[in-house]
């Protein structure tokens, strides 16, 4: 992976982190219903999801840095052959 595409990669991840710790966190004096309530956690649910899968998405991409190519290990093969 060209190093371009490392630092989009670097630079996309850090404002997914930035977005994140930015969302204001106050108290709010209101009344929670079920209803409110349920959305309120799958809200939650699906961020954690989301998070989870771009977090595997990611992580392949930083091991595929450390891992070689097929092209190179069939050739690495039929040179000892």
């Amino acid at each position: 992976m060209p190093l371009g595409d490392l630092m989009s990669f670097v630079y996309r991840f850090m404002l997914l982190l930035a977005v994140t710790a930015a969302m204001p966190v106050s108290a709010a004096h209101a009344y929670l219903d079920p209803a409110s309530t349920s959305i309120a956690l799958q809200a939650i649910v699906g961020a954690v999801a989301a998070y989870m899968i771009a977090g595997k998405y990611y992580l392949k991409k930083f091991f595929g840095l450390f891992r070689r190519s097929e092209k190179s290990e069939k050739s690495d093969e039929q040179a000892t052959d």
